[in-house]
């Protein structure tokens, strides 16, 4: 079998040695060389003027409309387009011109049918290019693709593509009962990357179309982008893999092992797993949520498909399993309700006015833009302390999530002086030392001489 390759590839080595300098050699080559030429030359001319008029006419599509983006879209694409199509336009007037003024045979126009089907090619490559430019894939692989694309191209002009094609096609690959040509295997690969690349772009399309709907719940919208996302995928490798003749039954077999490692070794992460689409299906928990998970407190920012993120009001961040959220007891403050009570405490001498008291501490809590007027804030006394009457306000918190310390100390210092304005007492405590008996001071001196 390596003999076998070898004799291939020398062979393969040889013909394409003799076929670029058979085709060199004759003056029809050069005449169809000097004819690309000049297309290529006249079509950077022409799409570079053109292109400068497109970017003007697209300035004037800026606005976030889908009237603006589809023509800014349009204009974007042709400006793209316009090398391709022109050159191959130049070429085929050329060819005209050749032909009737019997400069070369029709059949001696290999080089110009294989000008026209790279222009076609470049076209229909700045066109994907272009509709998939929203994946990130295809951003890193620009260049590296346009690269590639030109190589072929040039190994195409020159005749050693369809041999390089061929030779592939006659190696094989021993793998288990049946042979894999090398070609086969190669266009497989490269079906699973276009069929991956081109799923990630629909599934960034329904993505964007879900982030726009209002209708339906954040939860709900991040439960269908990951199913979105893994069926695109796995339905864009069953197609590649099935359009290149390879036999699916072999996934059954990957199938069964993976059941089995989720059986043993990934039990925790399939529950956690699990336990995410729970937890955003039953909406026991949401992103937003102020919950306590474990003693700790704190904001639901991300809800992965493993774990979940907590930050609290320190900036502190915890990562909880997922399965937590499902097992364990969970205090979720918002739960029904986003907004939360919070209060304060006071106390006035029993000399003062109790009644005006407690209609300064509900006016105080009223003018704040964070305290709920509806239900409104409300105030009460709590008992008789040792040094005066205890008060406590209570209300209604808007946005908990944001903490309520600063809230809670601007109530207290605005009480602190409508209190003072008024003459309402905070009492104190004071202690009376009183000494019983004779008070003796005994000192001690020196008996050293």
């Amino acid at each position: 079998m390596e003999e076998n390759s070898t004799q291939v590839f020398i062979s393969f080595i040889q013909e394409t040695c003799q076929t670029v300098f058979s085709e060199i050699s004759q003056s029809a080559f050069w005449f169809q060389v000097a004819a690309l030429v000049i297309s290529i030359f006249l079509s950077l001319l022409v799409s570079k003027a053109l292109g400068r008029k497109l970017l003007d006419w697209e300035s004037l599509f800026q606005e976030d409309t889908i009237k603006d983006k589809f023509w800014g879209f349009v204009l974007r694409l042709i400006s793209k387009l316009l090398f391709s199509v022109f050159a191959a336009l130049f070429l085929s007037l050329q060819a005209y011109v050749i032909a009737d003024k019997g400069l070369l045979p029709e059949h001696n126009f290999n080089l110009i049918n294989i000008g026209y089907q790279v222009f076609y090619a470049w076209a229909l490559l700045v066109l994907l290019m272009q509709v998939f430019e929203s994946s990130r894939y295809l951003e890193q692989l620009r260049r590296p693709l346009y690269s590639l694309f030109w190589i072929l191209a040039f190994l195409q002009i020159i005749g050693v593509l369809p041999k390089f094609i061929q030779a592939m096609r006659e190696i094989n690959l021993p793998i288990g009962t049946d042979s894999l040509t090398l070609w086969a295997l190669f266009v497989g690969i490269f079906t699973v990357i276009v069929a991956i690349i081109v799923a990630q772009w629909l599934s960034n399309l329904c993505n964007n179309a879900l982030a726009s709907a209002k209708d339906i719940d954040d939860n709900f919208k991040i439960v269908l982008s990951r199913l979105i996302n893994v069926a695109f995928i796995i339905l864009a490798i069953i197609i590649s893999l099935s359009s290149v003749g390879l036999d699916l039954t072999i996934l059954s077999v990957f199938g069964g092992a993976i059941g089995v490692g989720l059986g043993f070794g990934l039990q925790k992460i399939a529950s956690n797993y699990i336990s995410g689409f729970i937890i955003l299906f039953d909406h026991s928990v949401k992103i937003g949520d102020t919950v306590e998970v474990g003693g700790f407190n704190g904001k639901i920012t991300q809800i992965k498909t493993r774990y979940s993120v907590l930050r609290n009001f320190s900036g502190e961040e915890m990562i909880i399993p997922n399965e937590n959220f499902v097992t364990q007891n969970v205090k979720n403050f918002t739960f029904t309700d986003r907004a939360s009570v919070s209060s304060i405490e006071t106390s006035i001498g029993y000399e003062c006015d109790v009644d005006r008291a407690l209609a300064i501490l509900v006016e105080v809590a009223k003018k704040q833009e964070r305290i709920l007027a509806d239900p409104q804030p409300w105030a009460v006394m709590t008992g008789f302390g040792n040094d005066g009457l205890n008060l406590k306000l209570s209300f209604w918190v808007r946005d908990p999530e944001r903490g309520t310390s600063v809230l809670r100390s601007t109530v207290m210092k605005e009480v602190l002086e409508q209190f003072n304005e008024e003459n309402i007492s905070i009492p104190y405590t004071i202690r009376d030392v009183t000494l019983k008996g004779k008070l003796e001071i005994k000192t001690t001196n020196d008996s050293s001489s």
